[in-house]
């Protein structure tokens, strides 16, 4: 869905005129955008990183704030 640009993010809503709640309903601390929950959420990274603890595997890619497309 998200390569297909089909998720139904805040932003894809407000786009629409539909209702929605204006920050990511995970971190509460941005806006909620496509790439925003896979890159830029600070719980998903947290999470993230429990399973690559739990996993005893690391990331196998740094992707630096702002440069996930």
């Amino acid at each position: 869905l998200v390569y297909q640009g089909r998720c139904w993010t805040a932003d894809r809503l407000a786009r629409r005129g539909l209702p929605h709640a204006p920050l990511c309903l995970l971190c509460d601390q941005e806006p909620e955008t496509m790439q925003h929950p896979l890159a830029g959420c600070s719980f998903s990274r947290q999470v993230w990183h429990e399973i690559l603890s739990w996993c005893h595997a690391t990331a196998a890619m740094h992707i630096p704030d702002g440069e996930f497309r």
